[in-house]
């Protein structure tokens, strides 16, 4: 037995794949870039207000990765998809809530 062989004991077939791994990272650096202007006033302003640009991209780029990874998978059934429609969830929160904030600066603004 060759030591390739040794080391791969457990096949591919024993471990399901993991996919939408990079959609669950952009959804969750997108919710954490919402609360950023939540952090406390010694916080730079450059810390608390910057990510609030990258919310909608990286909400947007969740979902379209979540997307694209669950379209990879379609049809096997050995593939975990948890991570895929977790990023697509947290996408979708994060871009629905800057949303509703424009929505409600644009209203709170006509009002003045």
């Amino acid at each position: 037995m060759s030591s390739v062989q040794q080391i791969d004991s457990f096949g591919e077939e024993a471990l399901p794949r993991l996919t939408g791994t990079w959609s669950l990272m952009l959804g969750t650096a997108a919710v954490a870039a919402v609360g950023c202007p939540l952090l406390p006033e010694f916080v730079p302003n450059l810390l608390r207000y910057l990510p609030v640009y990258f919310v909608m991209p990286l909400g947007i780029w969740a979902v379209v990765s979540g997307g694209i990874a669950l379209r990879r998978v379609r049809g096997d059934e050995g593939a975990s998809r948890i991570r895929a429609r977790a990023g697509i969830a947290l996408g979708t929160v994060a871009v629905m809530t800057a949303v509703a904030t424009m929505v409600w600066a644009c209203w709170a603004l006509r009002h003045i």
